[in-house]
């Protein structure tokens, strides 16, 4: 009696689905990353056109384009701009300082008194600038 073996077939993978669940975990994995994107909250905030400062609030610092600084209606020192600070500080602790800087002048000058402010403990510090006129370019 002759016995016939069956041939072994090889193992076959199906090549056509695997495209598919390429395709299906790309759009997975591009859905999942886009969950993790900050949400806008929706807050109605308020408008202005000029900002109010209350007086006495607030005290300015002018910074000369020859580096000079002025506070308090005339010139002095950083030095003695610290004490002053201080001072402002010990009358109202939620004291806003206003620098307005020459444009020309150097960062280092101005960060001598962003540096000068800080020792004092004053954190409140508004860069004043002059509004451009829609032009594009500042003046």
């Amino acid at each position: 009696m002759k016995i016939t073996r069956m041939k072994k077939t090889g193992s076959l993978i199906p090549l056509a689905s695997m495209a598919d669940i390429a395709f299906l975990l790309l759009i997975f994995f591009m859905i999942s990353s886009i969950i993790d994107i900050e949400r806008e909250i929706p807050v109605r905030l308020p408008g202005s056109e000029t900002i109010q400062i209350e007086k006495g609030r607030t005290f300015t610092v002018w910074i000369t384009a020859s580096g000079d600084y002025y506070f308090d209606g005339r010139r002095d020192t950083a030095h003695n701009l610290v004490s002053y600070a201080r001072y402002r500080l010990a009358g109202d602790p939620g004291v806003k300082a206003l620098v307005s800087a020459d444009r020309d002048l150097p960062f280092e000058s101005v960060n001598g008194v962003l540096e000068s402010l800080r020792e004092a403990g004053v954190y409140n510090i508004v860069m004043v600038a002059k509004k451009s006129r829609g032009t594009g370019t500042n003046e």
